[in-house]
């Protein structure tokens, strides 16, 4: 058929486009352009050393980063439909440096029995418990457990879990969905497993319970979130190309306040994350809360989080968001420690697709590792961000 439409054609150049069009019909690009002005400042207080960093940087603050996604679906023979999505994060004015990398990739099949799709997709814990969140602002300091670049909560983390099998069961009640995935090791993470149950009406409730666990790796421990720090500098730290402020909350330097690693990191261990949450809508605003935990199976190591926040429209284009966390962790010595968090968003939508928007994220440590080694962070943003 594809040779007949070339052969009738007078213009070649019509003719490949009209093939091409016909082919990617079912074709849907969709992403987000995500731009801000952001200032990012540490204090700590280090044992004998106090200082304080400050940063002033572009990001896409709302967004964590900048994406673009191809998905789309076929119908087979009338009853069941193929589906596939294909995406990349750190696309456009994200970062001049840095390479486009995987995001959500996942091809599947849907029908009567329910919903199947296989590759790189998000952890049903994290689906469940970051939906009642107000800001937006899952990867954010104040979401307490969750870093910019990771989480302490392994079922919470604001990445994709890679080599992944998930199933979503036929819906046997308006506004009951359930979602069971499989996760299989790799260089990266550990066999893992996870599951919610969600009930809701999609205006005035929202309600769930999730659950995730996960084997650790060679190499692997079960860390906090936000790291104390052993240092103030304004320089860069040599091959990352990132200050001391930007890694402290990131978990990448300083002292790691670790809550279970193991004697000799051999991994195998199975971390376990519980979590509960939702919200109700008012009218007028909407009252969000969540409780998650998480725990070393067989040691003292556990982590325990508490969210509450409120969402309140101000018309048909503006909306404050405002969101307050506690995490209380227990190292395996059994020894204490806290990281509290706030965050606000104020948005204002010029359309369903444009939104500008102020973010304010503040995340404190409380009980380092080592005497007085504490800190606090903050971050300022002032953005606008575009989806198609």
């Amino acid at each position: 058929m594809v040779q007949n439409k070339f052969i009738k054609c007078s213009f070649g150049l019509l003719c490949v486009s009209g093939v091409f069009s016909s082919a990617m019909a079912d074709i849907k690009i969709s992403g987000t352009v995500d731009q801000s002005a952001e200032r990012f400042v540490t204090k700590t207080n280090p044992g004998a050393l106090t200082g304080t960093d400050n940063v002033v940087r572009r990001a896409s603050t709302l967004a964590n980063y900048n994406y673009l996604s191809f998905s789309g679906s076929q119908v087979i023979n009338g009853d069941f439909k193929a589906t596939y999505e294909l995406s990349y994060k750190y696309m456009g004015p994200d970062t001049e440096s840095r390479a486009p990398v995987n995001y959500l990739s996942h091809v599947g099949l849907e029908g009567g029995f329910g919903k199947l799709k296989l590759g790189r997709q998000w952890r049903p814990l994290f689906t469940a418990v970051a939906a009642i969140d107000p800001t937006q602002l899952a990867a954010t300091p104040g979401f307490a457990g969750a870093g910019k670049s990771g989480t302490g909560l392994s079922g919470l983390a604001p990445e994709p879990n890679s080599n992944t099998i998930t199933y979503n069961l036929p819906s046997l009640m308006p506004g009951l969905f359930v979602q069971v995935q499989k996760g299989f090791a790799d260089a990266t993470q550990g066999e893992n497993a996870g599951g919610f149950v969600i009930l809701t009406d999609g205006q005035k409730f929202f309600a769930t319970y999730a659950k995730h666990t996960e084997k650790m790796i060679a190499g692997n421990y079960f860390a906090a979130s936000a790291t104390g720090t052993n240092g103030i500098s304004t320089a860069k730290i040599p091959g990352t190309g990132a200050t001391l402020a930007q890694l402290t909350v990131a978990g990448m330097n300083g002292l790691p306040h670790i809550l279970y690693g193991g004697s000799t990191y051999a991994g195998g261990d199975t971390r376990e994350s519980d979590g509960v949450a939702g919200y109700y809508n008012f009218g007028s605003f909407k009252l969000v809360g969540g409780f998650v935990t998480e725990k070393v199976n067989g040691t003292k190591a556990k982590l325990e989080m508490d969210v509450i926040g409120v969402k309140v429209p101000f018309g048909s284009s503006v909306n404050f968001g405002y969101l307050y966390s506690k995490a209380s962790h227990t190292r395996s010595a059994g020894t204490k420690f806290n990281i509290s968090g706030d965050k606000f968003l104020l948005t204002y939508d010029f359309s369903k697709r444009t939104t500008a928007y102020y973010a304010l994220g503040k995340q404190q440590l409380e009980g380092g590792t080592a005497t007085g080694n504490e800190f606090s962070s903050q971050i300022n943003a002032i953005g606008i961000q575009h989806k198609f």
